[in-house]
């Protein structure tokens, strides 16, 4: 194995490490806090997501089990951003309210519209480069343009709302919702960077969107630590 795939393999085991470890630590600091509980659930998911992602592009032994493992992945990075979403609400709203039909039931109904999708326009494998050894997958170009869409959506929505928080809330709470933010920014980054680097190929945009994801993981844990 070249260097490059050495070190993204390793950079992919840290991440998936890292996220299931930080997303506990968020949950033990406080276990009935439903903001603790949406953050881990989003911790979790990307540990997940990123773990299933690295291993379909490794299988090169069996066709039949890389497609379903990819959308496994995609399903768990769409619970990442549905997620991030859900934090926004139970931050602006009372708990009962952000887990009320109208935000709670829209956000598990965009999680299923983005996930279902994958079993109607089913992704493909490209043959020819398998048999050379390389796992290239294909997802019908409508269905990418409109899942991707969504989750930019959601990404700038998050972003922008914990931007309008910074401006609106007390001092000592301002800063913990401002490391939120910047942690958000530096994960809807690494993100992208991932989507971006199996687009393209290339695995050094990959490694980047792990070391920025980590980065982003330890910016958000800092603010459950901050009193």
């Amino acid at each position: 194995m070249d260097v490059p795939n050495l070190i993204k393999i390793i950079t992919a085991i840290v991440t998936v490490i890292f996220a299931f470890i930080v997303g506990i630590r968020v949950l033990l600091l406080s276990p009935d806090n439903l903001l603790n509980r949406w953050f881990t659930v989003f911790f979790l998911s990307a540990s997940l997501g990123f773990s299933t992602y690295t291993a379909y592009h490794f299988i090169t032994f069996n066709a039949d089990i890389i497609i379903p493992i990819m959308i496994t992945a995609q399903i768990f990075f769409n619970l990442i951003f549905m997620s991030s979403v859900m934090t926004v609400f139970v931050l602006e709203r009372f708990k009962k309210i952000a887990m009320s039909l109208k935000y709670f039931g829209t956000m598990m109904a965009l999680f299923i519209i983005m996930s279902i999708g994958y079993f109607i326009w089913v992704p493909s494998l490209n043959t020819e480069r398998f048999e050379q050894g390389i796992v290239d997958t294909q997802t019908p170009i409508g269905w990418f343009i409109f899942v991707y869409l969504l989750r930019i959506g959601m990404a700038v929505y998050v972003i922008s709302k914990y931007a309008m928080m910074t401006k609106k809330i007390e001092e000592e709470t301002k800063k913990r919702v401002r490391w939120l933010f910047i942690g958000m920014i530096i994960i809807t980054i690494g993100l992208f960077l991932n989507v971006a680097g199996g687009i393209l190929g290339s695995i050094l945009t990959e490694i980047l969107a792990l070391i920025a994801f980590d980065i982003g993981v330890i910016v958000l844990f800092k603010s459950f630590l901050m009193k």
